[in-house]
């Protein structure tokens, strides 16, 4: 299927590898609601691929994504309940709740993806952008990388999930700082604070990117899934509760192929090959 306004392709040596760029270079890659409606077709289509192992959400150009593009066309007129709106100029609280699910079904589309994401933070990561890349369970950033919960500075706060993810991520010290000033975090200010798995040289940035990816993608993708679910659904939970949840969805990695073929390769000293079954 062709987009408009980003890029998907197939990377990897068994092309279990989905990288999506978002390609409104001009912009500093700001998303627009049709260009959130392209990329939730992505999230929504590649949850029910088997074969897809981990997804890459990148940027084209220098930048990673600049957030919302209230500047020019964040909303569309074919897409834009507020057109409705019998008194153009008045307020309408019923048009802004309904233009916020085009950006909220996007971000939860992308949260209900059990593989690996990795973002590829390639210059500035702002608002709606650094919303984006935390809510990522991976990221590597080029050293052109900087960000910035721009939303403070528009009277706006993180409404996209930043609110959410980003003290999980940076702690709530500077969550709070960031989120009250609006103040930029350098490349290297976010990756001492955990925005970031590793931090590389511009020139470096596209090989690791996908070398990481290629490494994320060659473990047990059952194993990897179930993590992920334990990780993000207990995190409000006490120990004991958590373990509960963990015997009950034990057998579903215990009992596969990949675990069997964990056991071989342990006792063979060679690194496995998982399948996925």
């Amino acid at each position: 299927m062709g987009y408009q306004d980003i890029t998907v392709e197939r990377i990897g040596d068994d092309q279990s590898i989905v990288k999506m760029t978002l390609n409104r270079p001009e912009k500093l890659n700001a998303l627009t609601f049709p260009m959130l409606k392209e990329m939730r077709e992505v999230f929504e289509e590649i949850r029910f691929e088997r074969s897809v192992r981990v997804l890459v959400i990148t940027g084209a150009g220098r930048g990673f994504c600049s957030g919302m593009d209230h500047a020019g066309g964040a909303t569309g007129d074919h897409i834009n309940p507020k057109d409705g709106n019998p008194n153009p100029g008045a307020p309408d609280p019923e048009g802004e709740r309904m233009n916020f699910h085009h950006e909220t079904k996007t971000f939860k589309a992308l949260r209900e993806l059990d593989i690996p994401i990795i973002a590829g933070i390639n210059g500035p990561c702002v608002g709606a952008g650094f919303d984006l890349a935390c809510l990522a369970d991976l990221a590597v950033a080029s050293s052109s990388a900087r960000y910035q919960v721009a939303y403070v500075k528009r009277g706006l706060y993180a409404d996209l999930g930043g609110f959410w993810a980003i003290p999980k991520i940076i702690g709530w010290r500077l969550a709070m700082e960031m989120m009250f000033t609006g103040r930029f975090l350098s490349a290297e200010e976010g990756h001492e604070a955990g925005v970031t798995n590793y931090l590389v040289d511009d020139d470096e940035f596209d090989s690791k990117l996908e070398d990481f990816a290629k490494e994320v993608a060659s473990g047990p993708p059952i194993g990897q899934k179930v993590g992920k679910l334990m990780a993000y659904k207990t995190m409000s939970m006490d120990y004991e509760r958590a373990l509960d949840l963990s015997a009950m969805v034990l057998p579903l990695v215990t009992l596969s192929d990949d675990r069997a073929e964990g056991v071989r390769a342990f006792l063979e000293k060679r690194d496995g090959s998982f399948s996925g079954f």
